[in-house]
């Protein structure tokens, strides 16, 4: 998210991914619509919200479709 934004991260994070990427995604949608941008800015971040749920749909039917 950091790199997608051009915002530099907080602190360095080295290793593999720690939870959920269904969970993590959701997160970071929920954070995205607190993001506060200029009223002429708020398309893009609408629109990094709705990226963000989709891939997480994505993620969760991909996870659906092997439990069949």
């Amino acid at each position: 998210m950091c790199e997608l934004l051009e915002i530099p991260p907080y602190v360095m994070h080295h290793g593999g991914l720690v939870g959920d990427p269904v969970a993590l995604l959701d997160e970071a949608a929920g954070l995205a619509d607190q993001i506060e941008v200029p009223i002429e800015d708020l398309s893009w971040r609408l629109a990094l919200g709705d990226a963000l749920r989709m891939a997480a749909a994505d993620v969760r039917k991909v996870r659906d479709a092997g439990d069949l």
